[in-house]
């Protein structure tokens, strides 16, 4: 007779101030900046560049280095968790230094900032971009206003960018596009003047099964599902039964134990050969983090598994009686 088993413990938690949260939108790249993930789209960019230029207005140690090798459409670009609110803050300035002999072509030495819909398939479809030009070999200050700055939107039929809030991405551009030439300069100290709304902070436990003691599973947590659907097996060719008993399910020295157990068993009208258990919580949240610390066993022919699924389940879907498809709250099963 072969046993695997599936131990377990599970934390959930939840934050009691989702609304009031907020972020600033900074980065110096001296560590002290809120914007996690730069990236380069036909460019390549170092976020942690000693600064080839300590002079003037910016003496700071660490800057960002955007290097266009080529690409066509070259620009280094973040995202924000939530969109921006420019109707009273609209503003975005950094400090930029491009040397002379960091470029080729004849492209306009200038520094565009776009504003797009990062979950669009073609986020720059309905852009609003502002141009300015650069002075080479010196660092200088550049602000984008979209309140008062002449901006350009892609699509004419787009509402003037304080009147939208469609905008999470912010995507920088050092001289034109739609070329191969090749860019050299040097970012820092960027800066929004408002805040977004900051990701929550789940941190306040709501639901925990750290499953002391020994014995049968807590039923206050938890619900046994063994009801054979209607055609006497589980959808996805499962071949065991799922059961209640401890044989297949207990609590031990801190752990959940899920067992799958080679045997036969008859009940409800079939016989089968092999026996698991598949638990369903009683416990369902709408936003949160859930911990969960398990150890799965491999073989052939198992199947653990750890499901977040919906709360939408009817006593009819415990009992088999529709679909196995329904959403549930949390599962876990072993197979």
């Amino acid at each position: 007779m072969k046993h695997f088993f599936l131990p377990i413990t599970i934390l959930i938690f939840s934050s009691s101030f989702l609304k009031a949260q907020t972020s600033t939108v900074e980065d110096d790249f001296e560590g002290n900046g809120t914007i996690t993930t730069w990236r380069g789209d036909n460019c390549n960019i170092n976020t942690d560049l000693n600064n080839p230029f300590q002079q003037g207005i910016n003496t700071s140690s660490k800057v960002l280095e955007y290097h266009d090798t080529g690409g066509q459409y070259a620009n280094i670009a973040f995202d924000v968790s939530n969109n921006f609110d420019l109707t009273t803050n609209s503003t975005f300035t950094l400090k930029i230094y491009m040397p002379s002999n960091g470029s080729s072509g004849s492209q306009p030495n200038q520094l565009s900032l776009k504003l797009q819909d990062g979950t669009l398939g073609a986020p720059w479809s309905t852009q609003s971009e502002i141009i300015k030009p650069l002075i080479l070999n010196q660092w200088q200050t550049i602000t984008f206003d979209f309140e008062h700055d002449n901006y350009i939107n892609l699509d004419v039929n787009s509402l003037p960018p304080t009147q939208r809030t469609d905008f999470n991405r912010v995507l920088i551009q050092l001289n034109g596009e739609d070329n191969y030439d090749l860019v050299l300069g040097y970012v820092d100290d960027f800066s929004y003047n408002g805040t977004v709304a900051a990701d929550p902070v789940f941190d306040n436990l709501v639901w925990s099964d750290e499953f002391n003691g020994s014995g049968p599973i807590n039923a206050d947590n938890w619900f046994h599902q063994t009801q054979l659907p209607i055609n006497g097996s589980w959808y996805n060719g499962e071949i065991q039964h799922y059961t209640d008993r401890t044989d297949n399910s207990f609590v031990e020295n801190g752990l959940l134990k899920i067992v799958a157990k080679r045997e036969t068993l008859t009940q409800q009208g079939f016989t089968k050969e092999y026996t698991s258990a598949r638990l369903n919580s009683k416990f369902a949240f709408q936003y949160g983090r859930v911990e969960i610390r398990a150890k799965l066993p491999t073989g052939i022919g198992t199947w653990p598994a750890i499901w977040m699924l919906g709360k939408t389940l009817t006593k009819m879907a415990l009992t088999g009686t529709t679909k196995d498809s329904i959403q549930r709250p949390g599962q876990l099963a072993a197979k």
